[in-house]
């Protein structure tokens, strides 16, 4: 069943307004649009701001946007993507001990990873949102009733409000009780960016190596670009922190105003994370730590849920009640995966690297994709919308 073909349904004339303009908030925008709702999307930043360089989108996204949005918008993102078939996990000096195959991803469920330029999806997602977006417009409170405030101290209503307004969410301060402490964990702090010189790696699938503690790691891009991270501090610059000549290389290579600074925070998600006409989406709700490289993509995730639960029910209210219990149990796992990859970067070098090539490459790939996989409600989504163009093919090895 298309979009189209869904419009009459419970999201039909409803009125949604979403505090916040990521990733998660104008995915959401697209495919309540698509289903007949009139969304205004209130970014307090202006157009093209926003963090992170690049990212991974993982089935589980993938299949969320072809299920509750429609196959325009998951040809979109496809066609920004480079698919990777395989990731390989090793040491600095990288002599690999491990390989994650991808494949599978693509034969259940037609799409593997694909490495994406942040600002390019942004704007892929804008322009086929279809919502009211009004930038440089900070909402400062909400209540369940669903009115929102804004800086300038206007106020407008709707039906539903979605908090999408990321860690330091107002929409979310606005839900707790006066004097009450939200607590987050300690940052995770590192460097990010994307380098525009072709001739340093010609590796076809991600490449991730451990050592001093943390965690340094390149992916392929379309264009021969190539999105690379380095875990450490943000005080100095990150080649001066011992990462290996290649990843040094990948710095150099990129624009010195492109150099971004990563600091991360997360939180135990917490059961019934909205009220009233009130619910929030990603980061506001569950922030992530990269190392499971799902935070986008759970943001998607969450917002073909609701979107799903809107469009199936009569009141939006219980919707979204009922969208807070669909996803507490799926981000909670995905929180702890995140924990536990962040624990195992702080192994002593030799006893982790040791650990893990001692594990089978099936065991590995099953570790590192497990966040991957679509929930059961989209995981078919496939079998009846677009199938993934595999525009780049594998070759064997990696760098």
């Amino acid at each position: 069943m298309t979009a189209n073909e869904r419009k009459g349904t419970g999201v039909t004339g409803l009125s949604v307004i979403i505090a916040g303009g990521g990733v998660g908030g104008i995915s959401l925008a697209g495919m309540l649009t698509r289903q007949g709702a009139r969304v205004t999307v209130l970014e307090k930043t202006p157009p093209g701001r926003g963090r992170g360089a690049a990212l991974a989108i993982w089935p589980n996204a993938m299949l969320g946007l072809l299920a509750s949005g429609d196959a325009e918008m998951y040809d979109a993102v496809l066609a920004l993507g480079r698919p990777v078939h395989h990731a390989l996990m090793g040491s600095l000096d990288r002599r690999w001990y491990g390989r994650v195959d991808l494949r599978p991803l693509t034969e259940h469920y037609g799409v593997t990873g694909l490495g994406v330029v942040r600002t390019e999806l942004m704007s892929a997602l804008v322009e086929l949102s279809g919502a009211d977006i009004r930038y440089g417009q900070e909402v400062i409170g909400a209540t369940p009733d669903g009115t929102v405030t804004l800086a300038g101290g206007e106020t407008l209503r709707a039906d539903v409000v979605v908090g999408a307004d990321g860690v330091g969410s107002a929409v979310r301060r606005a839900l707790r009780p006066p004097g009450s402490v939200d607590r987050l964990g300690k940052p995770h702090t590192g460097w990010q960016g994307v380098a525009h010189q072709t001739d340093i790696w010609d590796g076809t699938g991600p490449e991730f190596m451990f050592g001093m503690g943390g965690a340094a790691g390149m992916l392929p891009l379309t264009g021969g670009r190539t999105y690379w991270f380095v875990d450490g501090p943000i005080d100095t610059r990150p080649e001066t922190q011992g990462w290996p000549e290649i990843v040094n290389r990948m710095i150099a290579a990129t624009p010195e105003d492109q150099l971004a600074k990563d600091r991360v925070y997360t939180r135990a998600p917490v059961r019934g994370w909205g009220a009233g006409r009130i619910t929030l989406l990603g980061d506001a709700a569950h922030p992530l730590l990269p190392t499971v490289g799902q935070g986008a993509c759970m943001a998607i995730e969450s917002a073909a849920v609701l979107a799903a639960r809107l469009r199936d029910a009569t009141d939006p209210v219980a919707a979204l009640r009922q969208y807070e219990r669909d996803r507490f149990r799926r981000v909670t796992t995905v929180f702890k995966r995140s924990i536990t990859l962040l624990r195992q970067r702080s192994i002593p070098d030799p006893l982790r690297n040791g650990m893990l090539s001692l594990m089978p490459d099936r065991a590995i790939t099953f570790f590192f994709t497990g966040s991957a996989k679509p929930i059961p409600e989209f995981a078919g989504a496939h079998l009846t919308g677009r199938r993934v163009r595999d525009s780049v093919p594998e070759r064997d090895g990696g760098s």
